[in-house]
């Protein structure tokens, strides 16, 4: 059997989120759309001696690892919009004053205010729901503070009385209960965007950026919309003169979306993954999945396979995929947790100061059952009711969950990618069930093909000697691109870069995750 057969015979379904936009590619199409930089003195040397050759022969002969890919080259703010905004204003304002005077005049500031105020939401890097809702929020003071020039001003109309004792008791009501209905509204819409509004603050992979690499890959589809594995075959015999063969299905997706997708911890062009399938002298032995750096084992008699029309398991093992995150897992998932990734520490940080402000808010809220629910929480947690995984379970009185945590989603309802047979029995979860309307019905662009397109990685491809980044270089690291599916992370202060262990020493791997398990 050769090695491309053996891989078809085992190769993963996976199993996607409903609102899922991004799915495994070529990665000759991702690079037509990148541009590459250099991170360091030695890449722009090599840069410059390999100015003139194209980037996907480029990057296999760059020697170094100080290089990133961007994917979203274009700027981001509609330079075009501004300009028939200045011509649209100018013109208004003059016309106006020509022909109806002051009134025209001041009705064409405040269109053109308005216009400019859309144009900056929808070009604006930063976080795009948080601007809809501070501005409901602003609306809501206005309509509280807008009255109170009725009271410094006498009104020959009503008298004193009529205006202290009557309509002021009814105004302060008013106030108090549009107050609470703001306060409320400021922190079920804008606070829980608060610690993505950050990390797109101080990120190179904004929401913004993730909606643009969306609109870019959709015009890939367009082009190819046949989903791609690159496949790795490794022989190796270990202490005991066991015969290995590690079969590695390679993914790669333009772009990492957790956060917008499902409130996780980050954002990042270009997403690398695997899932490998270990035959021990020729019998399946296990199957590794990838996971945010790290990875999973499953040993195959508990791994879900697919079955054929007439109900027959295959090899084919069952691979459900978290939703922007694309992490692997082997069965439907979904896990709320704010200390899942481990890494991200200012993240984490983030997600517990915003659900601190949010008990807060709970303990005051003048509604009897959100009291009793903060009251109760501290009565059974004591001293332990503000640690960092106190609010994960956290309900109001509708059930729905208090504090917005990441979600790791791998519900598998979604797009279904790989050998068809009787699909309905695999299981799924319903991703409505978790994620707001919102987000779980967000337009999406699937492939139209459902089967893979294989390639072989031992014959040798350029790109896999790239050792830089496959996107954005970010000031955390959680939120830059990653490495390349042979080469590890730089290193601070290191020269040069690993191999992967998982690429260089499948066996090594492979131990350290059975460790792991027991």
């Amino acid at each position: 059997m050769t090695e491309l057969e053996l891989l078809e015979k085992y190769e993963p379904v996976l199993r996607f989120a409903k609102s899922e936009r991004f799915f495994p590619m070529a990665v000759e199409h991702y690079v037509e759309k990148c541009s590459i930089f250099a991170s360091g003195p030695q890449g722009v040397l090599e840069l410059l001696a390999h100015l003139h050759e194209p980037l996907i022969a480029r990057i296999g002969k760059l020697q170094s690892e100080q290089f990133y890919l961007r994917f979203v080259n274009k700027p981001l703010n509609d330079s075009d919009a501004w300009v028939w905004w200045v011509i649209l204003s100018l013109a208004g304002i003059v016309g106006g004053w020509f022909f109806w005077g002051v009134i025209a005049v001041e009705t064409v500031l405040a269109v053109s205010l308005t216009a400019a105020l859309i144009i900056f939401m929808l070009a604006s890097p930063v976080r795009l729901r948080i601007i809809p809702a501070a501005l409901a929020a602003l609306f809501f003071v206005a309509l509280e503070i807008a009255p109170v020039w009725f009271f410094l001003h006498q009104n020959k109309y009503i008298s004193l009385a009529v205006e202290y004792l009557i309509l002021l008791p009814i105004y302060l009501i008013v106030l108090f209960y549009l107050s609470v209905r703001t306060m409320k509204f400021v922190l079920d819409r804008v606070i829980p965007e608060g610690p993505g509004m950050m990390m797109d603050v101080l990120s190179q992979a904004t929401e913004k950026i993730a909606q643009e690499s969306y609109f870019e890959y959709e015009k890939i589809l367009e082009k190819d919309s046949q989903p791609v594995y690159y496949g790795r075959v490794v022989n190796e015999v270990d202490n005991e003169a066991n015969q290995w063969t590690i079969l590695q299905y390679h993914f790669f997706y333009a772009f990492n979306d957790w956060r917008l997708a499902a409130n996780g911890v980050n954002h990042h062009e270009g997403d690398w993954e695997m899932v490998a399938v270990y035959l021990k002298n020729d019998v399946p032995y296990s199957v590794l999945f990838s996971q945010h750096g790290a990875g999973n084992i499953e040993k195959w008699d508990a791994v879900r396979v697919a079955v054929d029309k007439l109900g027959n398991a295959t090899t084919h093992p069952v691979v459900y995929v978290a939703l922007g995150s694309h992490a692997n897992y082997s069965r439907p998932e979904v896990i709320r947790s704010p200390g899942m990734y481990k890494q991200g520490k200012l993240q984490r940080l983030l997600f517990w100061t915003d659900g601190l402000i949010q008990y807060i808010f709970l303990l005051l809220n003048p509604n009897q059952k959100a009291r009793q629910i903060a009251l109760k929480e501290i009565a059974v947690k004591r001293t332990h009711f503000l640690e960092e995984d106190a609010f994960m379970y956290l309900r109001d009185e509708t059930d729905h969950y208090i504090v917005s945590l990441p979600m790791e989603l791998a519900t598998g309802d979604g797009f279904r990618l790989g050998y068809q047979g009787d699909n309905a029995r695999e299981g799924v979860l319903k991703s409505s069930s978790y994620l707001r309307r919102i987000m779980s019905d967000r337009k999406t662009t699937r492939p139209k093909i459902k089967e893979w397109s294989r390639v072989l990685l031992n014959s040798g491809l350029d790109w896999v000697q790239y050792k830089g980044l496959w996107g954005v270089k970010s000031l955390l690291k959680e939120e830059s691109g990653p490495p390349g599916p042979k080469w590890d992370r730089p290193r601070k202060n290191q020269v040069g870069v690993d191999e992967r262990k998982r690429w260089s020493k499948p066996l090594d791997w492979l131990a350290e995750l059975e460790r792991h398990s027991h």
